[in-house]
């Protein structure tokens, strides 16, 4: 069985880890942004939303209030989607938010996690 190089496949595939690439520096140099500006604050789950498609992912919703008492309770779109819920609701979380922009925070600890 002979091998043959297809070049769409090549170029297919190469696209594919110049997106991957990006993709990860891009979130790399987000949480180095929130590691270095972000301000932590106590937050709770407050339920987690669960799309439904050709893949069901659960996300939470995290409330948490800045320094300036502002409350904030925004969908966490960052890391890695399941299908199952990680974080039970209710649960306490830390986050590190951008105070430009509090609605762009990353969870960094949890009190329980279902996984």
């Amino acid at each position: 069985m002979n091998f043959v190089f297809n070049p769409f496949t090549v170029l297919s595939f190469a696209a594919i880890a110049a997106i991957l690439v990006v993709a990860f520096y891009n979130a790399r140099k987000r949480e180095n942004r929130l590691q270095t500006n972000g301000v932590r604050a106590r937050g709770v789950v407050v339920r987690n939303k669960i799309k439904w498609g050709r893949t069901t992912v659960v996300r939470p919703i995290i409330r948490f209030e800045t320094r300036e008492g502002q409350t904030i309770e925004a969908l966490y779109e960052h890391g890695v989607a399941l299908a199952v819920p990680r974080y039970p609701e209710g649960s306490a979380v830390t986050v590190l938010y951008d105070p430009a922009n509090p609605r762009d925070f990353s969870i960094i600890a949890a009190d329980r996690q279902y996984i």
